[in-house]
């Protein structure tokens, strides 16, 4: 709550700026939710956290330069505790000034921001700049220090530079070379183990005709020495209503997962991995009438065999098909689906069937969503779950929505689930010149 209360007083510090901004925006949203939780065995319990999150954008600032930019958010716990934690919870998720040079498509920016740069996604606290070079190429550099996070202070390194090289052929292709480097990540806090986190990939995206793209990436754990991941999707569309796409990932968890901070449930330790690839067609009958088909096999290996995983370990298959419909010039969306997993074992093999619609007016927007899975073997004595969500909103303004959701499900965790939230969200952008 504290670094939410910091974020809010550099709002108060840099309000004065909003003079000199040629364009400026505010958003934000409330929501209340309220959620009553049956777990047999054990007491029932009743949520409700409120939940306020703020953001502040200020452009054109100074020389029509220079912006700001600010988002954070708290939480306060109105009943039972929602999470480990204590009873009130805040962060700033990005704060920081960015200055755009007229040439190149350069710009540079300081604070605390988000960095997605070919294998870097980080949150930083720190200096980033980027530019255009000639024939196509480009080129990006961030550095400073990783961004804890609020569950533990010792699952982040001391400090972090990387960067991406990058090469586009306008239209065709776009190749990327990324690579960042993190001192002393706490591999192991309760002992003191420590080591640094060094990744570098390959991105790229090509479309040699119009109707054909291929977008994936491969990264290195330079530090492990091994392959951490492949990720390719291939799309093509040979007719206006047909298109169909195939994909392929590959994760190596010893690599991929190695500077987890929530080992227990993301473990490199056993050495496994998972291989999985399949694809897809979508069919658009009609104008109003859209079908779907997907598969996609899955190949999971362990190095470990005990209790906990054997489950997991053998190959499965997903399949389905699934229909969308839209009437009434896309004022109702409606769709029903059914898909089957066949896992290694009866624990991960079950039917599911989905149904949803949707109706936006402008002014109202309501919407219906039923989502079971019917299980071979009981999971804790139960074979299915299931969950039915309905949803609500009213635009007071054209800068302010009134909004809430209610939902009602039971599962192997719970026997009763019964969650809600109330939303109001506000959006309001001015310009100085007279843009809408």
């Amino acid at each position: 709550m504290k670094k939410f209360g910091h974020f809010l007083c550099l709002a108060i510090l840099f309000l004065p700026s909003i003079a000199s901004a040629a364009d400026w925006g505010v958003n934000s949203a409330t929501l209340l939710r309220f959620e009553k939780r049956a777990v047999p065995g054990f007491p029932k319990r009743t949520l409700i956290p409120a939940t306020q999150f703020v953001g502040v954008d200020l452009e054109k600032i100074g020389d029509g330069n220079l912006s700001l930019h600010l988002y954070g958010w708290g939480r306060v716990d109105l009943a039972d505790r929602s999470t480990a934690g204590g009873a009130t919870d805040g962060d700033l998720a990005y704060a920081y000034i960015s200055y755009r040079f007229p040439t190149a498509n350069g710009e540079i920016k300081a604070g605390r921001f988000i960095v997605k740069e070919g294998v870097a996604v980080e949150q930083v606290d720190g200096v980033a700049a980027r530019a255009l070079l000639m024939k196509g190429f480009s080129i990006s550099l961030f550095g400073g220090a990783p961004v804890r996070l609020d569950m533990t202070e010792k699952n982040k390194g001391d400090y972090i530079v990387g960067g991406r090289a990058g090469f586009r052929l306008a239209g065709i292709l776009e190749l990327g070379l990324s690579g960042l480097h993190e001192g002393g990540v706490r591999l192991d806090p309760d002992r003191g183990v420590t080591d640094d986190r060094q990744m570098v990939g390959g991105d790229i995206w090509f479309s040699p005709v119009r109707f054909i793209d291929l977008n994936g990436h491969t990264y290195y754990n330079a530090a492990t020495g091994g392959l951490a991941e492949h990720s390719y999707l291939l799309g093509i569309r040979p007719l206006k209503p047909l298109s169909i796409f195939a994909s392929y990932d590959e994760q190596h968890f010893r690599n991929f997962f190695t500077y987890s901070n929530i080992r227990s449930l993301f473990n490199p330790d056993n050495g496994g991995e998972l291989k999985s690839y399949g694809g897809g067609v979508t069919w658009a009958v009609t104008a109003p009438l859209e079908v779907t088909a997907d598969y996609r096999r899955y190949n999971r290996a362990s190095n470990v065999n005990n209790l906990f995983n054997t489950d997991s370990n053998g190959n499965s298959n997903r399949y389905g098909v699934g229909a969308r419909l839209t009437l009434f010039d896309k004022k109702v969306r409606t769709g029903l689906s059914w898909h089957r997993a066949d896992g290694a074992s009866g624990f991960n093999s079950y039917h599911e069937v989905r149904g949803y619609g949707l109706y936006d007016s402008g002014r109202y927007v309501t919407s219906l969503d039923a989502i079971g899975q019917f299980y071979r073997n009981g999971i804790f004595g139960r074979r299915e779950a299931y969950e039915v969500i309905g949803s609500a909103g009213y635009r007071i303004l054209s800068e302010l929505l009134l909004s809430g959701e209610l939902s009602y499900g039971r599962n192997p965790q719970f026997s009763d689930e019964l969650r809600g939230v109330l939303r109001i969200s506000y959006n309001y952008n001015s310009a100085n010149k007279g843009a809408k």
